[in-house]
């Protein structure tokens, strides 16, 4: 990330911050998605940690990377919404209730759709610890320094919970 475009944000520059948000969005809604899974108030995330970000980008001190800054401001946003599980609970609920109608002569997409519901619910049934390692170092690609700087935990506690995470999901992943 441009040390320029972050200063300029740091200023209250309103072009500084439509562009770092050009820049990171696909970025923040990947890392969000990841970890929150499909969520009906998706948008209200991606917002939240855009405020948290603007908020607290003087706190960026660039002794990690910014995309390491970033993924800790979604981490943050994602845990202090996941307080509030009662909404995830419901639309859960909802979904299974009203599952979207399949395309005519689609068995694939389908059977995709219903991989992705079991593993998005067997994420789910992770301690939120275990899903957040997991998801950073499966699906985000992460290395265990990475995770350990963003956690703020030693690295072997990292590898310890992508053990136990990994075992856990392994256990309840049920697919036919």
């Amino acid at each position: 990330m441009d040390e320029r475009l972050i200063q300029r944000c740091r200023q209250g520059e309103q072009d500084a911050r439509r562009e770092l948000f050009q820049h990171t969005s696909d970025d923040v809604r990947r890392i969000l998605f990841r970890l929150a899974g499909p969520v009906a108030d998706f948008e209200d995330l991606v917002q939240q940690v855009y405020l948290a970000v603007f908020a607290s980008i003087d706190g960026f001190r660039g002794e990690s990377s910014f995309s390491t800054w970033l993924f800790s401001v979604c981490l943050h946003v994602v845990r202090k919404r996941s307080r509030s599980r009662g909404r995830w609970l419901r639309l859960r609920a909802r979904l299974a209730a009203n599952p979207p109608a399949p395309a005519a002569d689609a068995r694939a997409e389908v059977d995709q759709a219903e991989r992705a519901r079991r593993v998005w619910h067997t994420l789910d049934s992770l301690s939120v610890r275990q899903r957040e390692v997991l998801v950073m170092y499966e699906m985000e690609g992460m290395t265990g320094p990475q995770i350990a700087e963003i956690l703020g935990i030693p690295q072997a506690t990292v590898w310890t919970r992508l053990h136990h995470a990994r075992r856990a999901f392994r256990r309840r992943f049920r697919w036919e």
